[in-house]
């Protein structure tokens, strides 16, 4: 019998390892559609996040906190959703993972590393991933009285690596003051599809897919050089895709809140770069929200609106009773 050469053979097995590759069926063994996020000191805005997207169809959401100064009080707001497993917590505190120095590589932020390792972890987990922030919030377009859901919707697109979301940016709505009603009630001023700020978009990954982040927070790199597709199903490659669309699907960005919570954002920094941001960006996003967008009113008191005023009286109570505790304690 004639013997096969060594080298032949391993041809041969790379041959096929990279067929399987190429042919792979997409096998998971977590929830079909999982979120990954960079958070630093969002605390309060955490359970209003996980809410929503839960109610959305989410399964599991990846909170990866870097640097936080109240991470024990993040750990007590997400609490209910670990006990559950639909929140993984991850604290991040090492200055190596977010460089100081402007315009260098995405991967030496915080952000970029955050997204690096919800890859590397979860990739056998999950058919889909979102890779958003606290102040991103995916809507789903649907009939009047149907309840929207990503995995229904997802589905469309698994023959493709991800799906690229436009943003539509969303302005301060006049609150100077942070609102005490959920984002998605508070803010309706948003800006146009002409704004060239939602030709930007975020990516929902297909994980068996997907190799590593890019050179920003906006897209990735794929096997088989793969791509992402917009909505229509048209190719994607860079952090921008035009036309703007949003008949299914719209990525909401909160991304001044009231002028209070973006004064906070200055003084905390960015998590994917060191661009600095001021007041005057602050009035050129805010000055470009001309339109009324107000889908999300519905959507927040349909979903959540009821559970997050009981988990926010429960953590008011809490406190008080720590409060009273350190102050009895302070008598001995």
């Amino acid at each position: 019998m004639r013997q096969i050469h060594p080298c032949a053979a391993a041809a041969l097995l790379v041959a096929l390892c990279l067929f399987a590759l190429a042919n792979k069926v997409d096998t998971y063994r977590g929830a079909y559609a999982a979120i990954c996020i960079n958070a630093k000191d969002e605390g309060p805005y955490l359970v209003e996040f996980v809410l929503y997207h839960r109610w959305l169809g989410f399964g599991k959401i990846y909170v990866m906190d870097y640097n936080s100064s109240q991470p024990a009080a993040n750990l007590r707001r997400l609490l209910p959703f670990i006990r559950t497993g639909l929140v993984e917590y991850h604290y991040d505190a090492d200055p190596r993972h977010h460089s100081q120095r402007p315009g260098g590589i995405f991967a030496e932020y915080s952000q970029g590393t955050a997204f690096q390792r919800c890859i590397d972890f979860s990739h056998r987990d999950h058919m889909w991933m979102a890779f958003i922030d606290t102040d991103e919030y995916l809507v789903l377009n649907t009939p009047p009285g149907v309840r929207p859901n990503i995995t229904s919707f997802l589905q469309k697109y698994e023959k493709h690596a991800a799906l690229a979301v436009n943003f539509r940016i969303f302005g301060s709505s006049g609150h100077i003051a942070k609102p005490t009603v959920g984002t998605l009630e508070a803010y309706t001023q948003c800006s146009p599809a002409t704004a060239v700020q939602n030709k930007h978009v975020k990516t929902i990954a297909r994980l068996s897919q997907t190799l590593a982040i890019g050179g920003n927070p906006h897209e990735f790199v794929y096997m088989n050089n793969g791509h992402a597709v917009n909505e229509k199903g048209q190719p994607v490659k860079g952090p921008t895709s035009e036309p703007v669309s949003w008949d299914g699907i719209a990525l909401h960005h909160y991304v001044t809140r009231s002028l209070a919570d973006f004064i906070e954002k200055i003084q905390r920094g960015p998590g994917g770069s060191q661009t600095k941001r001021n007041l005057d960006w602050f009035r050129q996003y805010d000055g470009n929200a001309t339109e009324t967008c107000l889908e999300g009113i519905e959507l927040w008191r349909t979903c959540c609106s009821d559970e997050y005023e009981r988990l926010r009286a429960r953590e008011k109570s809490g406190r008080r009773r720590r409060r009273g505790s350190q102050a009895g304690g302070g008598l001995g």
